[in-house]
């Protein structure tokens, strides 16, 4: 890998760690509400800005997140005391999102997500292999599932911090154990084959996606 790219890498697992680790401190640091709610908010902000400055440019997008962001901090105090919602919806919509993208690649006439990344990597796949990456994407499904099902029962049932623990701290380290335990049962029920590692998955998912924005009309 170019040293760029993989200092790109780093540089993003550790933002994402920063990110998350901030979360969490201030899920669990009373009098940091104010602190929270705009950390809980920045993704959505984030994602309104790119939508806008896809959509009409980029003197209406700035106008648009400086807009925000005044709503924000006008009403910030009485945002800030279910600053946890933010959270939620965060949480709870990117793993639901995930697991709709997996869902949907399974209906009659698609394709599996799995099965599409694998032939990215290795090209065309044996029986064998077509019917694993089924599975895998049938899992992954499941896995996203659950994982909204646990956030909303905790976020209802439980304090904010027990939440937070869950979905800061318990989640990443459930999707890491997901993509080692795959890769266990794949060196299992196929010894013989060239093994890729996560970041090969990335760039197969990655070269999933180009395909599909050059073919206009479908779903991404």
């Amino acid at each position: 890998m170019p040293a760029g790219r993989r200092h790109g890498w780093i540089a993003a697992v550790a933002a994402f760690v920063a990110y998350e680790s901030a979360l969490h401190h201030a899920a669990h640091q009373p009098g940091a509400e104010v602190a929270a709610l705009w950390l809980g908010a920045a993704p959505f902000l984030l994602i309104g800005f790119l939508a806008c400055l896809r959509t009409w440019g980029r003197l209406p997008a700035m106008a648009a997140l400086l807009a925000a962001c005044a709503a924000l901090w006008i009403w910030r105090m009485p945002l800030a005391a279910h600053f946890g919602w933010t959270y939620f919806l965060q949480h709870a919509g990117i793993n639901a999102a995930l697991g709709v993208m997996f869902a949907l690649s399974l209906r009659p006439g698609r394709t599996p997500l799995c099965t599409q990344i694998a032939t990215a990597i290795h090209g065309q796949l044996p029986p064998a292999h077509l019917r694993y990456t089924l599975r895998v994407t049938q899992a992954w499904t499941l896995f996203f599932a659950a994982m909204v099902g646990v956030s909303t029962l905790l976020f209802v049932l439980a304090p904010v911090a027990t939440w937070s623990s869950f979905a800061n701290l318990a989640t990443p380290l459930l999707i890491a154990l997901m993509f080692v335990g795959e890769a266990v049962c794949r060196r299992v029920a196929f010894p013989g084959m060239a093994h890729g590692g996560l970041l090969d998955a990335v760039h197969g998912y990655r070269a999933v996606m180009a395909a599909r924005a050059d073919r206009p009309g479908l779903p991404r």
